[in-house]
């Protein structure tokens, strides 16, 4: 195993990776659905939704990490933490609904609709209202035998997701809750959460490897890609409810969590080493983590008008399409990170969970707590 520094370093390097790696895939998720449909977009799209289960391992991982057992001010923890992701759903839900009705046509042109749209969060944003449940179930959550909590709580998604798929639905509330907003609902991500705050209490105190060992690289990066290779093998087209398997329901996969673990733990082997000689690229990396949430909120209207101008590209077969792909996939992720540092410098800052800080070319900016860290 490699070294590891001798005290937790106050920020976890690999961390910062994770949550960019999660941040580009997450608008690769909707970059994938652009162009001409293949099923090289389908398998792209399906090991992409990666994305938001490591934004969960990910939040578990830095609620957790340094807290140890010291007893949390219910109200101050929540108050700041809530801030960064209910107050920035309120300033966006209008806004997205808007471009739902007047822009995109994701809702029909009626009360009904429009409630129909909030109620699933209100398109992407339905990420925003689910990070709060995290922060709320983490105030009673164990503070010991971490590790045999995550392996229940695993056990406990993992038996949720196959129901889904799987399991009878005599009354509606079930399928309400197993079907149409499970994606929404804590306990289909709870074993996440959990690996990740067991993860951040072994982490305090053990940090990161300070060098790559290469043998305990190879052996987890086998396992993410025999898992990732199962992501996309493995179809629920004989389910039952086999069709709640893909889009939202894609994050709640049965064999999901294997490759997001591996492919964190792979990014905890490497990401000190890496980001410690990355040049350019580690501050790109730092740049993309710190407007991480900025970023989520505001690509799909970005890649909405990207894309909309760019159809001669996107509507070709392969290889050709893999240009436009790439084109609205890289411009969209500049275009909404360059916005989210715009709008970091003003009042609005707070909307994108950010504390206001001045432009880096003027000097003085000040270190802004990211929403998606806890």
């Amino acid at each position: 195993m490699a070294d590891t520094a001798q005290t937790a370093p106050a920020r976890l390097e690999s961390a910062v990776v994770l949550r960019t790696l999660a941040t580009v895939l997450v608008i690769v998720v909707h970059t994938t659905h652009w162009p001409k449909a293949s099923v090289v977009y389908d398998d792209l799209d399906a090991l992409s939704r990666l994305a938001v289960p490591a934004f969960m391992v990910l939040t578990g991982v830095l609620l957790s990490y340094r807290q140890g057992d010291d007893t949390l001010d219910a109200a101050e923890f929540l108050g700041r933490r809530l801030s960064r992701s209910l107050l920035p759903w309120l300033a966006w839900a209008p806004f997205y609904t808007l471009t739902a009705w007047f822009v995109t046509g994701d809702t029909t042109h009626d009360l009904s609709g429009v409630v129909g749209f909030l109620s699933y969060g209100a398109g992407h944003l339905w990420y925003l209202l689910l990070i709060p449940q995290m922060y709320v179930v983490y105030l009673v959550w164990p503070r010991r035998r971490l590790w045999w909590w995550a392996g229940a709580a695993m056990l406990v998604q993992t038996v949720l997701c196959v129901y889904r798929l799987y399991g009878p639905m005599p009354v509606e509330a079930m399928n309400q809750f197993f079907l149409w907003h499970g994606f929404q609902l804590l306990p289909f991500w709870i074993g996440y959460f959990a690996v990740g705050v067991a993860a951040g209490q072994a982490l305090d105190g053990r940090g990161e490897p300070q060098r790559i060992h290469w043998g305990a690289v190879a052996a987890v990066a086998a396992v993410a890609a025999i898992s990732g290779v199962a992501i996309i093998a493995i179809k629920y087209t004989s389910a039952p409810h086999g069709g709640f398997a893909t889009g939202t329901g894609g994050f709640l996969l049965p064999q999901e969590p294997l490759f997001v673990v591996s492919v964190a733990v792979l990014v905890w082997l490497t990401g000190a080493t890496l980001m410690r000689h990355g040049g350019a690229l580690a501050s790109v990396t730092r740049l993309l983590s710190r407007y991480s949430l900025g970023i989520y909120i505001l690509h799909p209207i970005v890649i909405y008008g990207i894309a909309s101008a760019l159809p001669v590209i996107l509507n070709v077969a392969l290889p050709l399409s893999l240009v436009g792909f790439v084109v609205i996939t890289v411009s969209g992720l500049a275009v909404a990170a360059v916005l989210s540092l715009l709008l970091s410098a003003t009042s609005l800052a707070p909307a994108i969970g950010a504390s206001r800080r001045s432009l880096p070319w003027r000097g003085g900016s000040r270190a802004v707590p990211n929403p998606s860290s806890g």
